[in-house]
């Protein structure tokens, strides 16, 4: 009997041993795993690094996902354009909120256009989200007042909201979701590839494609084309390292912080290389001419 209990309590220190290396070392073996992935990129160089644009939702800020601050916050911690979700009041007045029931004690987005103006923000892009549509004049005629057109995008909208919008409802231009389909990437391979149908039905300006389809067969295609398109449904590494590799420059993240960090690493990576390459090259030079 005092065996059997001395090898069940054996048995339990064990499994509470081992629980506790499996929560100390899982993180570890990630971290590392996922350093060596971005070594593997960052030890390339970008071509548009200069022209990265860094797409992040509004920060959250005491519990509210759409503000001001919010904006401001995403904006610090690396963020070039920001998502805000978008409802109207009652009365027509659009306003920062991703809930309906909010609309009339949320901020404006007429606030929001205010801020954007103001030294600091003024290259700052906003993207909008339409959570729910209403009549589109008040939005347009904000948007024109704060001189905001050139800075500003409708995204979000998916293939079962086609036509919500239109270029005929509003001047702010607007992307649409879409997911290439196989004679897509066929006619992109054989070079037959003409712009989706949807763009010039809706007169769309761009697109929203995923990082799965951001080869950069793809992308080089888009931009032969002059076709917009931001790339979103980045969570890991490898979806924010592989777009920008292949030639994407605007990348809608999850995390803002850790990937603003991680391009910032990957510019200094580069930049370091091509100072030891030139070194290299004047060194090669000076003992040619010796």
């Amino acid at each position: 009997m005092k065996n059997k209990k001395l090898g069940i309590l054996i048995a339990c220190v064990l499994v509470v041993v081992i629980a506790i290396v499996t929560v100390i070392c899982a993180p570890l073996v990630r971290n590392a795993s996922e350093n060596g992935v971005i070594r593997k990129y960052t030890s390339q160089n970008l071509r548009n690094v200069d022209n990265v644009v860094l797409l992040s939702h509004c920060a959250e800020i005491d519990g509210m996902t759409n503000s001001v601050a919010g904006v401001k916050e995403a904006v610090r911690l690396g963020a070039d354009a920001v998502v805000v979700d978008l409802c109207f009041r009652n009365d027509g007045t659009p306003v920062i909120t991703d809930n309906y029931e909010n609309s009339e004690s949320a901020t404006t987005l007429e606030e929001l256009f205010v801020a954007m103006n103001a030294d600091g923000f003024k290259d700052i892009i906003i993207y909008l989200n339409i959570v729910q549509l209403s009549e589109m004049n008040k939005l347009n005629t904000i948007t024109i007042k704060h001189n905001m057109v050139s800075r500003t995008f409708i995204a979000g909208i998916d293939k079962a909201h086609y036509g919500m919008i239109t270029s005929d409802s509003t001047i702010i231009p607007f992307l649409l979701k879409y997911e290439l389909t196989e004679e897509d990437n066929d006619a992109i391979t054989d070079g037959s590839f003409s712009a989706p149908e949807c763009i010039a039905e809706y007169g769309a300006s761009g697109l929203e494609i995923s990082a799965k389809d951001a080869t950069s067969e793809t992308i080089n295609t888009l931009n032969d084309f002059g076709i917009p398109f931001i790339v979103s449904g980045i969570d890991s590494v490898e979806n924010f390292c592989e777009p920008l590799l292949n030639g994407a420059s605007t990348v809608y993240v999850n995390d803002i912080e850790k990937y603003s960090k991680l391009l910032d690493d990957w510019t200094i990576s580069m930049q370091e290389r091509h100072s030891i390459s030139v070194e290299q090259s004047l060194a090669e030079l000076k003992k040619n001419k010796q």
